[in-house]
């Protein structure tokens, strides 16, 4: 198949037969690559940049929607009281197509099995527990969010401990001599207790603390008490405090 050239504006163009732009399928306004193959022969072919581009952003979307159905799984899981919450309760809920899902996040370890009082129960994973709990009225959803809550309600606080036990957040807990319950994520006490040990050389009341680190009173005091507990902080009196 042969087509002529023609010289403009000191380029040279050629015309694309339509038998050759149907097969490569490409039409009026589509880029095309020249890529030399061997002396004077050059491979003519369509760019492919944007179909990749749109693929990888059809794959990305594909992914955001399956991630967005496996969430709205673990609420449907989380909805069920922990101690109800067996295997074959959960897999009674759900269709064929939630089903297939659910044995997929027990492989990718979103679900796991824990016994508990004899029970094989299911638990989320802590990565993903702070997705199931967004919007929601909870107890852990401070906890998770802002790393610390502080509980005055004896019931509450039992709870909370019931579902962080299933739940295994890596969190620690303590009940202060003021009867309020104290509790704090590991990551976010080891934050606080740096600071604590380069303004606590000295005798400094629970005000001065927060102030000086800039965080609210109920977070410090609930690090302090654990770290108190710990043998690294010591309450000389009511509200003050040194290290150790």
């Amino acid at each position: 198949m042969k087509t002529k050239t023609y010289s403009y504006r000191g380029r040279i163009y050629s015309e694309i037969p339509k038998e050759i732009a149907d097969i490569l399928t490409i039409k009026s306004g589509d880029e095309i690559e020249f890529k030399p193959v061997y002396e004077n022969l050059v491979l003519i072919a369509p760019s492919r940049g944007e179909a990749k581009q749109e693929a990888k952003e059809q794959k990305q979307e594909q992914g955001q929607e399956l991630e967005k159905k496996k969430i709205e799984l673990l609420k449907k899981v989380n909805s069920i009281k922990y101690y109800d919450r067996t295997y074959d309760n959960v897999a009674n809920l759900l269709n064929s197509e939630e089903k297939k899902l659910f044995d997929e996040m027990f492989k990718e370890g979103m679900l796991f099995r824990y016994k508990r009082a004899g029970k094989e129960l299911l638990g989320i994973d802590k990565k993903y527990f702070k997705f199931v709990i967004e919007g929601k009225n909870s107890l852990t959803e401070k906890l998770v969010k802002e790393g610390y809550i502080v509980l005055d309600d004896q019931n509450q606080a039992k709870e909370l401990n019931d579902i962080l036990r299933q739940e295994k957040l890596n969190v620690r807990g303590i009940r202060g001599f003021d009867k309020r319950y104290y509790i704090v994520s590991v990551e976010k006490l080891d934050e606080i207790e740096k600071k604590l040990d380069k303004i606590l050389t000295k005798e400094k009341i629970l005000k001065t603390i927060s102030s000086e680190l800039g965080l609210p009173e109920d977070l410090c005091k609930a690090a302090i008490e654990i770290l108190r507990d710990d043998g690294k902080i010591i309450e000389k009196r009511k509200n003050t405090y040194v290290l150790a």
